[in-house]
Order: C-alpha cells, then structure tokens, then sequence
C-alpha cells in the first residue's frame, strides 16, 4: 500500500489547560482520548465510527488543532501529514494555517452554521480561491485560475473555460446542480440541508485538498438526503484521489460508504480493519453490540438488542477496559476472565492480517 496521507500515531487529548499551560485551578487535567492511532491513504474512505461522547470529533479537530484553546491541548503523539510526513502537532502556526483548507478541509455538521447568511453561495466559493487555492501558487493551473478572482466574482458570459466561476459551476454540476446559476445567486436560507450540505462539499474540494475531515455532514439532514450528499462526497473524493475521513455514530452508513473503519469508545480505538472484515467478523462486543443494535425489515422491533447502559464521562474513564461494565460478553464470563475484565490491565491485542481489535475474549462474534 502506498504512504499514508495522514498518520495519527499515540495521539492523546486533554482538558483543563490554562492560557500558560499549566493545569487550571490546580486541578489534574482531564484526558478524553488516550493514545489513538490510525493511517487514511489517497483516495481512501476511513470511517470512525462509535457512540456520541466517545471522542471521534476530538479526535478529528485535533488534527487541524482546532480544539478549545487553552483548556483543550495536545499531550502525547504525533499527526504526519503529508508525503514530507510534518507533524501537524509541532508545526508553527502560520505554516498550519497553510494547511488548513488548502491541504485539510473540513465539512461541519450543520450548513446553515458553516455559511455565512447574508453572503450569497457565489462569493462564498469565490472565496475558497481567494483565500485557499491561492496558497498553492506553484501549481500553474490553480495559479491561473486566482487570477483576476475577486474581479471575476460578477462576470457570467464569456469567462475563460478555466476562470474561478466556470470551475465552480461544473463542481457544482458534478454534485448534482443542474441549475448552477440559480445556486450561485442563492443566499443559504433559500436552499434546502441537502444543497446546502453539498454546497459544502464542492467547498471543500475546490481547493484540491488531500484529505476531508467530515465531521458528521448527515446529521442534520433526513435519510434520503444522507444517502444522495454521501454518494456525492465519495463519488468526487474518489474523482480528485482525496482521502475522506468520515466520522459518524451510524454503522449502516459505515457499510455503505467507508473502506476501512475504526471503532472507538470512551477515547479508545477498539476495533479497526476492512469493513467487510468488521461487519461481518466483529470481534470487539462493543462493535457487535452496535451491529446487533441496527434496525433490519425483516426484525422485530420489540426485540430490537441495545447496549446496556451508556458512555461514561472521562473522569470516569477505566484504566484497564473501559466496556467492561457494558459488556454482556465479561458479565457471563467465568470469574478469572471477568476479573481481568475488570482490572487495570489493558486488554491485548487480537490481531487478524489487517483486522484488530483490543479484547480479553479471543474468540470473533
């Protein structure tokens, strides 16, 4: 396989800085994701995938470093972006904002938040080439097209086939516009979630980003909507060989779009490998109780699995498995395997050629 895009490695947060650093109000600052590690490479679907309070969007904001400051700091680990593999962790501020759009964009949960109301959708992607494509100077043809931008911004008729506003129009078109002029003149309260959350997509790759951050993009929208801006996302990133690091709570979201998934609870990997290999092998009882929990047509609604209580909050996080007091698997268990379970010995690794997961059970579901 070829070098990864982006190599998250030993990667924890914490809270509870103050503006110098130093833990705040003397209290011990509190870690919400402990030492996570996963690789996304060109062109790839990566999906981390768990409960709401598990740490996948503190995961994904602290590869940009846009968590909380003070109180939110990276305390451990490395983020290698790149074929030059910088640690985005360590790199100065002005060269990360170089970065950040450019190279790393992000799509948001909610649209209408992400845009601005009262600029139309037409200066807010002439925008991306003013402020974006232009930090990529060497490329000539991203170099030719930020000619004349802002002064592009009104023109329609007889623009030059590569100007800012004709590669914007066909973005636009690729995403399922066929009316791209209407679009281009709507301000964001006169379109719907779904145009607007594909809106944002074009956004995000106009620049010709290496990787997507899309932070739960389907949300907010209703489940046909979802599965048409998915198909879109995937269909182009695949297009432009960018890689998109997809983070959601729906597993049936997961089996559709995603390549390869890492599942995660209470700020832990737990589980990771080829989707295929983890739908339908699980070996963690954590994912097999997210894939049980999945409403099918043909079950029975009254009874419908669940998992057993609820994520805990990180000052209560286990020093050994954090599931253990969830898991239906340890419950049953004889009594030396559940006092393992519940000790401060971390569970091993069960590996599987590319499939792992971090268990004291070494049997798959």
């Amino acid at each position: 396989m070829s070098k990864a895009v982006l190599s998250v490695k030993d990667v924890s947060v914490a809270f509870g800085f103050d503006k110098n650093g130093r833990s705040r109000d003397g209290k011990e600052p509190l870690q919400v994701t402990d030492r996570v590690s996963f690789d996304i490479y060109s062109g790839e679907f990566f999906a981390l995938v768990g409960e709401s309070g598990c740490g996948k969007s503190v995961t994904a904001m602290s590869i940009l470093r846009l968590l909380p400051w003070p109180s939110a700091k990276i305390v451990s680990g490395e983020i290698l972006f790149g074929q030059d593999a910088r640690d985005l962790v360590k790199l100065p501020l002005d060269e990360l904002q170089s970065v950040r759009g450019s190279e790393i964009a992000c799509i948001f949960q909610e649209p209408m938040q992400a845009l601005n109301p009262v600029v139309t959708i037409k200066k807010q992607l002439l925008e991306v080439f003013k402020y974006g494509v232009t930090r990529k100077s060497k490329d000539p043809t991203l170099s030719r097209m930020t000619c004349g931008c802002s002064s592009s911004s009104e023109r329609s008729e007889g623009d030059p086939v590569n100007s800012p506003l004709n590669v914007i129009r066909e973005q636009l078109r690729l995403a399922g516009f066929t009316d791209p002029d209407r679009v281009l003149n709507s301000y964001p309260h006169e379109l719907s979630g779904g145009m607007l959350q594909r809106v944002c997509i074009v956004m995000a790759l106009l620049p010709k980003p290496k990787l997507i951050i899309a932070d739960e993009p389907t949300t907010a929208l209703d489940v046909t909507v979802q599965a048409q801006v998915l198909a879109v996302l995937k269909d182009m990133a695949e297009k432009t060989g960018t890689a998109v690091l997809l983070i959601t709570h729906n597993m049936g979201i997961v089996s559709q779009y995603a390549h390869r998934v890492a599942v995660m609870y209470a700020g832990r990997i737990v589980e990771e490998g080829p989707v295929r290999e983890v739908i339908n092998h699980p070996m963690h009882p954590y994912t097999q109780g997210l894939l049980a929990a999945i409403p099918e047509s043909h079950s029975d609604l009254r009874t419908l699995a669940s998992i057993p209580g609820s994520v805990p909050h990180p000052k209560d996080f286990a020093q050994g498995c954090r599931f253990a007091d969830r898991c239906c698997k340890c419950s049953q268990a004889a009594a030396e395997l559940r006092e393992k379970c519940l000790s401060a010995e971390l569970p091993p690794k069960i590996a599987d050629a590319e499939h792992f997961a971090y268990c004291f059970f070494q049997a798959k579901g």
